[in-house]
């Protein structure tokens, strides 16, 4: 065989070699890819909750926001739970240890009356560069804006392989398997089944770290 074949032959071998670790390297956990997107969502919904009010900044919808099953007087009027919320998907088949930043709007039907999900007709905040939606949840039941248009870096399960995403200890802010936290114009955080303000730093398990968040400011840090 002449040198150049064999040349030919090794880096063929190399190329081929490479694109298994490439792919080996990319199908492990990015846990430090996970919590950073963690921590960049609950300062994101932060600073969109100081800058958008919940008492005013929503009058300006008017008849304009006009989904058939939104109830857009009481979106106007009602505001304790319209509040900016990240809220972190631990269960379900597609829906596992994702975010989603959203506000939750109210309905004609009690059964989606502010529901707590960010189904149609909900308010779901959008990545600033590339307009998609900065939401984890399932591509069936989300807004239609966001249907196969969500930034994927939000379902940590499925872009960084993340098994873990959970509050450090239970507490108030606890719901069945699920969490969130709210923001009021002030940067404050709400949660729990009826919104109140927790007691204490409240930790988040993702993967290997640990991010706490004050009450009382909203500030969240590794």
């Amino acid at each position: 065989m002449k040198i150049i074949e064999i040349i030919f032959a090794i880096g063929i071998l190399f190329y081929i070699s490479s694109g298994a670790w490439l792919s080996y390297t990319f199908s492990l956990q990015n846990k430090t890819r996970s919590a950073l997107t963690t921590l960049y969502a609950l300062k994101h919904a932060r600073i969109l909750a100081m800058i958008d009010s919940s008492t005013l900044g929503h009058t300006d919808f008017g008849n304009i926001y006009s989904f058939a099953r939104v109830d857009s007087k009481r979106l106007l009027s009602v505001y304790e739970n319209f509040y900016w919320q990240v809220q972190f998907h631990t269960s379900g088949i597609y829906t596992k240890n994702a975010l989603s930043i959203y506000r939750d709007t109210p309905r004609f039907a009690n059964t989606t009356d502010f529901d707590r999900r960010p189904l149609a007709g909900d308010i779901v905040a959008l990545h600033v560069s590339s307009s998609q939606c900065l939401s984890g949840y399932n591509n069936t039941n989300i807004t239609g804006f966001c249907k196969d248009n969500a930034l994927i870096d939000f379902r940590l399960n499925e872009s960084s392989r993340l098994e873990i995403l959970q509050l450090k200890q239970p507490t108030t802010c606890q719901e069945r398997d699920t969490f969130r936290f709210y923001f009021n114009d002030y940067g404050q955080i709400l949660c729990g089944q009826r919104l109140h303000t927790p007691i204490g730093l409240q930790g988040i398990i993702v993967g290997d770290f640990l991010i706490f968040i004050e009450p009382y400011t909203g500030y969240s840090f590794l």
